[in-house]
């Protein structure tokens, strides 16, 4: 539960509503307690025909006899043996101090009954039915008021939980979007998505259960329970008896809670996976008319969390019947034990004082009626008890996920790189995705400014390792990387990456216009820059094809526009940013050969003045290189100026087969 607390001290912030709250369900209590406490005046007064004065005179007078009485006792006892024996004497004296006892508590009712007679006189019905409406005016009214003490808690409480939900979601955003990327590769998008949705939603119930039903159902119990122990403390204690075991099988339903909540959790993301596979790749299902088998996938994932949340509902449903039967064995107790002290005018059981005089039976029912009071409160706070644990499961799965430094992080005393001119250098580099199988080895490799270079390769030869280590989402584990002669590793990633932009083959675009997703390249360019930008990326070649032109919604992941589309628009987006290293990973792969020799003659203009990275299988997309590399199983094997490999000749068709 330690995790779930790191959630509550979040919410601390929205202190006065806490407060508000705590005071609202501290007020819910007292009137709890009060409401219960009616039953005395109606048992004790208006049952028995009197008058709220009639009541409070007999009270005083017969307390003054019993006083008188006790007394007379004493002396009696005293006197009836002369010469006692040394066990005779040690009776007396015992029952010399009970019956002192009793008459000191005797004199502090009749000292509390003369304060509040002249107030009764004064305020109190004259008659017993009058008495009675003031009792149901004073129990309606009560009620009314914690009514509307309730609403206003809730709301307080639904606002703590829903704003600390917020933050949280936004903090642990911003941390997902921190995190490696080898972190979020391996965690999985459906794990992300479980976390920030479905935990979140545990979290949120988590906290309105505990500044909502942890708080005001305690104080109500305890308004009942301290009722119940003015009455008899001895009476309450022997009623709780029960607790420890209660206890004892809470404790265990929460044990198999979490496990079970661990499971859902588990099973929620393996939905979201299954949905974001299926919907995502939608055309390969039909393709291969996989859509019984997705299906069947769907199917099983689904039972398998159905079996988590009836096993849950389970606990949930324990624990309602454990609490009421706790609850009758507390209340059948002290039935049992009250009934035999009022109906034999005892006030010992055992040998043990239980009160410190015999109970009346209105006293009894009163205490009975604060006893199931809190009984009511007891069996909704064991409900919350797993609420709670599902909570902390959540908080511990999210505190885990994301409370993980990243490696790839600023410096503290990061170096300011200044706007690159001089050259990037590969020095000795070498980085594996999985352990003793290296996707680079030892490559040196050096790109002056200004230069588009071609890295031609077979398909994991590491290609494409160099660009994410250039954008430093990796850190090579040997060997480093300089741009202008400083270290990358030294400088803030977000001040690095603000000189660079890519494009990749499946080009990423975001649900939203056209004109968006250009301008998602530089967020301060103007109209006329993102104009200029789509027309070197030749998107004005098929907007006014589409049917709102700049305006059109794309849909999720530009799937309403074709991939040679998606790729200009791309393109597009990393000319705004206007990089000083811009990497074209396969850049033009959907593009049909004549809207790519335009393109070209567009790039060749805009890739003057940086270096330029191409990564590519095309021979056509050599055109703008100057310079060709090939790589190898991780390794440089050929290092050339682009006009000595001129394009059908020879070299060039074996460099070519070799890389494919």
């Amino acid at each position: 539960m330690k995790d779930f607390f790191r959630a509550v001290k979040d919410s601390l912030r929205y202190k006065w509503s806490i407060i508000g709250a705590i005071v609202c369900s501290l007020l819910i209590a007292l009137l709890w307690g009060a409401s219960i406490s009616t039953i005395y005046p109606f048992v004790e007064v208006v049952l028995e025909g009197k008058t709220a004065s009639s009541w409070i005179d007999g009270e005083i007078t017969e307390s003054k006899a019993r006083i008188t009485t006790l007394e007379s006792e004493i002396k009696k006892l005293k006197s009836e043996i002369e010469n006692p024996t040394e066990v005779e004497a040690r009776k007396i004296d015992v029952n010399v101090d009970l019956k002192r006892s009793r008459i000191t508590a005797e004199e502090s009712a009749l000292s509390w009954s003369i304060s509040i007679q002249p107030y009764i006189h004064r305020y109190a019905p004259a008659t017993p039915f009058a008495t009675l409406v003031w009792v149901v005016a004073w129990l309606l009214a009560t009620t009314l008021v914690k009514g509307v003490l309730l609403v206003i808690s809730s709301i307080l409480v639904a606002k703590v939980s829903n704003r600390t939900v917020m933050d949280l979601r936004r903090e642990y955003y911003r941390k997902a979007l921190e995190l490696d990327q080898r972190r979020i590769e391996s965690f999985g998008t459906a794990n992300l998505m479980t976390h920030l949705s479905h935990n979140m939603q545990m979290i949120g119930g988590g906290l309105q259960a505990f500044y909502g039903k942890m708080i005001r159902e305690p104080l109500k119990m305890a308004a009942c329970l301290i009722g119940a122990a003015m009455i008899s403390w001895p009476l309450l204690l022997l009623s709780l008896i029960v607790v420890p075991a209660g206890a004892v099988v809470i404790h265990s339903l929460s044990r198999r809670m979490k496990r079970t909540t661990q499971r859902e959790v588990d099973g929620m993301g393996a939905v979201f996976q299954s949905l974001i596979e299926t919907f995502g790749a939608i055309k390969t299902v039909r393709v291969f008319n996989r859509e019984i088998t997705e299906r069947r996938r769907f199917k099983r994932i689904s039972n398998n969390l159905y079996r988590m949340s009836l096993r849950i509902s389970l606990y949930d449903s324990l624990l309602r019947p454990i609490t009421e039967v706790l609850g009758i064995v507390s209340i059948s107790i002290s039935i049992m034990a009250g009934a035999y002290l009022a109906l034999n005018g005892e006030t010992h059981l055992f040998g043990i004082q239980i009160c410190a005089k015999p109970l009346r039976p209105s006293s009894l029912m009163l205490f009975y009626a604060l006893l199931a009071g809190a009984s009511d409160p007891g069996r909704k706070m064991s409900e919350v008890v797993n609420i709670l644990v599902r909570a902390g499961t959540a908080c511990e799965n999210l505190f885990r996920a994301y409370d993980v430094a990243p490696q790839i992080t600023s410096p503290k005393n990061p170096v300011p790189i200044p706007s690159h001119k001089k050259c990037i250098r590969f020095e000795n580099v070498t980085f594996a995705y999985r352990a003793r199988q290296p996707a680079i080895r030892n490559v040196n490799l050096e790109i002056p400014f200004g230069q588009t270079i071609a890295i031609v390769g077979c398909n994991g030869c590491g290609k494409s390792t160099l660009a994410n280590l250039l954008l430093r989402f990796y850190d090579p584990h040997n060997g480093r990387i300089l741009i202008d002669d400083v270290d990358i590793r030294d400088v803030h990633p977000k001040k690095l990456r603000r000189q660079m932009a890519m494009v990749t083959q499946d080009a990423i675009l975001f649900r939203g216009t056209v004109w968006e997703n250009i301008a998602y390249g530089n967020r301060h360019a103007t109209e006329s820059e993102i104009a200029d930008a789509a027309k070197l990326a030749c998107v004005d070649q098929f907007i006014d094809q589409i049917s709102d032109g700049y305006q059109t919604q794309i849909g999720d992941d530009g799937k309403m526009l074709s991939a040679g589309q998606r790729q200009r628009i791309a393109l597009a987006r990393a000319i705004v940013a206007d990089p000083r290293i811009l990497i074209l990973d396969e850049a033009t792969s959907n593009i049909d050969g004549k809207s790519e020799a335009i393109l070209h003659e567009h790039l060749t203009k805009f890739l003057h003045g940086r270096t330029t990275i191409l990564i590519t299988h095309r021979p056509t997309s050599l055109r703008l290189a100057q310079r060709v590399v090939v790589m190898q199983n991780g390794k440089v094997i050929f290092d050339s100026p682009a006009n000595n490999v001129a394009e059908n000749s020879a070299e060039f068709r074996f460099l070519f087969a070799r890389s494919a």
